[in-house]
């Protein structure tokens, strides 16, 4: 029996969840870049679940997962918190908006929240935590994320049928 029969897209995307955030939160020494790609899967990841499989469990997704990767990264709890929760809270105010759009805008807006979700995240920690807010690290994040979008949608949309 074929495995892919007793998993729904959303059990799939939640592994990927699941081990994109264990990589990312162990460091490669040698390849930083690794984790910082990982963590990009978890957000793309993260953001698709939230715009194609919406349901309520997310909202206790998003809060286990920002507080680990607040305590992990950050040894604070409230950066990705905030992140996630109000991620989720902006989709359910403008869920029936995006309905509308057609699959190339929601792929653009898909991406567009992707950057600015990461560029929320370096921004509220560099206010609360006194992380060093870096134009190079958010250009990295930039240049990973380009790199990896296009092959994680089509990956994402594969899954899904």
């Amino acid at each position: 029996m074929e495995l892919s029969k007793f998993l729904n897209p959303s059990i799939k995307l939640n592994i990927i969840l699941i081990i994109s955030f264990s990589i990312s939160v162990n460091s490669f020494v040698l390849f930083p870049n690794v984790n910082n790609a990982f963590y990009i899967l978890f957000h793309l990841t993260f953001i698709y679940l939230i715009f194609y499989h919406y349901h309520f469990y997310l909202y206790i997704l998003a809060f286990i997962y920002g507080i680990l990767f607040d305590i992990l990264l950050l040894n604070n709890i409230g950066i990705h918190l905030i992140a996630f929760l109000s991620l989720l809270i902006l989709y359910f105010v403008i869920r029936k908006f995006l309905t509308r759009l057609s699959s190339y805008q929601i792929i653009f807006i898909y991406f567009v929240t992707l950057i600015i979700l990461l560029l929320i995240e370096q921004i509220l920690a560099n206010f609360t935590n006194g992380y060093k807010f870096s134009l190079l690290t958010f250009f990295n994040f930039f240049i990973i994320s380009l790199i990896i979008f296009i092959p994680t949608v089509f990956l994402f949309s594969k899954l899904d049928k």
